[in-house]
């Protein structure tokens, strides 16, 4: 396995730019998001000024004039306030990263920035016909600090593991593959997987409960295989204000956060997956429960098959999917 930081060594332009980021305050999740970006930030551009939502943001940028006011998610940021940044001739630009699950939302939040970055490729064209002038496609990316390599040992502790919450397409899919999973070394971590109809086979193999970020990343390098599989653009297993059912083509960025700990991954397939992994040499993928089992099977005997595409996966990665590569296309985007 390669253990280098491949692609943190690649150069990028400099923006002789100030700018003002506002924090989304959404969770562990959003925590490493925003350590990601205010981290490759600071190496991109002059200036970097933090702030939270809830802040007078205006007060600040009054004070230290920034070329750009960059938001993440922006739900919980004032409309008024954005109102006020561009009254100022600030640029002001947002990042959606819960489309198209959110795009309700976001509907009344678009149209109030500059540039919109979303992370889901069929919300392209709905904020364009909302009338907001910049629209662009940024997936999200891995926060390498977090989620890294970290296999001590050639070993793996276990065979197969997941980790999510219970949509209903994952309980369906799950309680299929139980009988196969129940005989292996299995881990499901997350929420809502006592509603499986095979419960009973995978009990003492599920926790329940929320696993951090850190705890998360131990878990994937300890894996021989793990499963991906994303959520439904219809789902309503929880919250989905996605009325319009616009269609979720865009992979996950779970994806990205098991490449980048050299884990061999099994994903189901997305329109866009191909855009940044080569299937069967950097990701493997399923697309029934028949053909899952059969792969898990096979790659859990294969280890030099296994490993080779987790190392290349994990290459790919760091080369093409970390936040220095993203922010520095959205500050191409905005300053060329």
């Amino acid at each position: 396995m390669v253990k280098d930081e491949i692609g943190l060594n690649d150069r990028f332009d400099f923006w002789n730019k100030s700018v003002l980021y506002v924090h989304s305050r959404h969770g562990d999740t959003y925590t490493i998001i925003n350590q990601g970006i205010i981290k490759e930030l600071r190496n991109l551009v002059r200036e970097v000024y933090t702030a939270k939502a809830e802040q007078d943001v205006v007060s600040l940028a009054a004070e230290f004039r920034p070329d750009l006011v960059l938001v993440l998610l922006g739900d919980t940021f004032p409309i008024d306030q954005v109102n006020a940044i561009r009254e100022m001739g600030i640029k002001t630009a947002v990042w959606f990263t819960d489309d198209p699950y959110y795009t309700d939302v976001m509907t009344n939040i678009a149209p109030h920035y500059h540039y919109v970055f979303t992370q889901e490729l069929s919300c392209v064209s709905y904020y364009q016909l909302l009338g907001c002038p910049q629209v662009h496609y940024l997936p999200l990316a891995v926060n390498t600090k977090i989620f890294h390599y970290q296999r001590e040992r050639k070993d793996n502790f276990i065979d197969v593991c997941f980790m999510g919450a219970g949509w209903n397409n994952r309980i369906s899919l799950f309680d299929e593959i139980a009988p196969f999973l129940s005989k292996k070394n299995t881990l499901i971590v997350g929420s809502r997987w006592d509603r499986m109809r095979n419960y009973h086979l995978l009990s003492d193999k599920i926790h329940f409960g929320f696993l951090s970020p850190s705890a998360s990343a131990r878990l994937m390098n300890q894996s021989k295989i793990v499963i991906n599989n994303h959520r439904l653009y219809d789902d309503t297993t929880l919250f989905n204000r996605n009325s319009n059912k616009l269609p979720a083509l865009s992979i996950n960025p779970r994806t990205f956060e098991i490449s980048a700990c050299g884990a061999f991954q099994l994903s189901d397939i997305r329109q866009e997956l191909p855009r940044y992994y080569e299937i069967g040499k950097e990701i493997e993928t399923y697309t029934s429960p028949s053909e899952l089992t059969e792969k898990i099977d096979y790659y859990i005997n294969h280890d030099e098959e296994r490993n080779t595409i987790a190392q290349s996966g994990y290459i790919q990665t760091l080369k093409s999917h970390t936040y220095a590569k993203r922010l520095a296309t959205l500050l191409k985007l905005i300053y060329g």
